[in-house]
Formats: C-alpha cells, sequence, structure tokens
C-alpha cells in the first residue's frame, strides 16, 4: 500500500508514476522489472520513489489496486444501467476490447497472476479481483431475470461463471500470442473480436434468454425425467 507522501504529490504525478510502473511490469514481469528504470521514466530520483513506496513488493501491489479500481468504475457503470442485460454483456466486452488495445499492461499484470511463481500476490489478491467480475455479472443476470430477459430458471451462479470465464479468455486473448493463436483455432481465423463479441451475445441470448411458457414446461419436463 503506498505511503502517505505518495498520497499527498499532486494527481497527475500519481497517476504518472503508476502508468509507468504499470508498464514496466507488464513488459517484464515483477521479477525482472526495475525500480530505478520506473523512477527514471517518471522523471523522479530514485530517494523519492523509496519515501512514496517502501519496496518493489510495494510499488506492484499499487499498480494492482489501481487495475481494480479501474475494472470496478467499467463494470460498475454498465451493470447498475437499465435495460437489456445482453447489450450490457455486449458493453463489457466492448469495454474491456477497447481497454485491451489501449492500456494492456493492466491486464498483463492481472494475468501474470496466474503463475505458479506469483502465488503471494494471487493469495492476496485474486479473490478481490474475482470478485468484480463476480459481483457485477450476477447483478446483470439478477435484473435480466427480474424483468423477463432471462430464464427465471437458469442457474445464476453457473451463467455468472460462464460469463465471467469466456470474458477473461476473451481479454487474455488481447493480451497474450499464445492464447490468440488458440482463439483464432477454435475459430478458424474467421472472427474479428468485434464479431466474437456479437456472437457471445447471440449465444448468450439462445443460452439464457427467457423461454415461451410452453418451451419453459417442457424444459422443466426434461430436467425433471433426469433427476
Amino acid at each position: 500500500m503506498a505511503r502517505e507522501t505518495f498520497k499527498r504529490i499532486p494527481l497527475e504525478k500519481q497517476e504518472l508514476i503508476l502508468d509507468v510502473a504499470t508498464r514496466e511490469f507488464g513488459e517484464n514481469g515483477y521479477h525482472k522489472a526495475n525500480v530505478n528504470t520506473i523512477a527514471d521514466k517518471a522523471g523522479i530520483s530514485i530517494g523519492a520513489m523509496y519515501k512514496y513506496f517502501s519496496s518493489k513488493e510495494e510499488l506492484f501491489c499499487e499498480t494492482l489496486e489501481m487495475g481494480i479500481r479501474i475494472l470496478n468504475t467499467m463494470f460498475s457503470s454498465i451493470s447498475h444501467a437499465p435495460g437489456d442485460p445482453f447489450e450490457k454483456v455486449r458493453a463489457v466486452f466492448e469495454n474491456v476490447l477497447a481497454f485491451a488495445r489501449e492500456k494492456p499492461y493492466p491486464l498483463q499484470i492481472y494475468m501474470m497472476l496466474l503463475s505458479s511463481n506469483m502465488d503471494e500476490f494471487a493469495k492476496r489478491y485474486a479473490h478481490t479481483i474475482e470478485e468484480v467480475g463476480h459481483t457485477f455479472f450476477k447483478q446483470i443476470i439478477k435484473d435480466g431475470i427480474r424483468d423477463g430477459y432471462i430464464d427465471e430458471d437458469l442457474d445464476i451462479d453457473t451463467a455468472t461463471f460462464f460469463l465471467d470465464n469466456h470474458l477473461m479468455m476473451f481479454t487474455f486473448s488481447q493480451i497474450s500470442l499464445y492464447l490468440k493463436i488458440r482463439q483464432e483455432t477454435f475459430l478458424e481465423g474467421r472472427m474479428s473480436p468485434e464479431r466474437v463479441i456479437d456472437e457471445t451475445v447471440r449465444v448468450c441470448k439462445r443460452i439464457f434468454g427467457a423461454y415461451p411458457v410452453d418451451k419453459k414446461q417442457q424444459t422443466r419436463n426434461y430436467r425433471e425425467r433426469r433427476l
């Protein structure tokens, strides 16, 4: 967590330092990132940097927390708006795509936590990070059920997990060469990211959309036969 001295400097300078740090960590990874390089690129002395942050670990944690704040703001503005939940899902994916293209480094830091050599950070931050998507996707689904867009028999937790998993893979496919190739392999290289979003919304409507009464009864009958 940043020291009080950091919080007292102008907001513009705080943002510059954290932007430079995020890029350094995103490009080089936590272990290879250099605090001296960050200070130099941010235009401050290394002494000033250590007045703001006691260690590289503390600076890295601050970049993670900044990313969490960005995610919260992005999801909150969409999930709390009225209207079609499937268009909210579209908006989430479109916002994340734009963010991945413009500022990939916070997402690269997020992806870094999947590595086993980052388990200490994962223990501290994984729940907080994942709670963002969990909270807001769940709200979108609940509102969709309430407003008649989504099947009331849908298991909300499974649907929430499905959406967030798909969002994670879609997002990381924009910044990871391996996952980009994976996506192109499964989609046979025929879809742009924008088209993937369109098809995601269409599939969600088919899977989650509210059925007519007779179709809903058929689904319940089928489930009862399986029990």
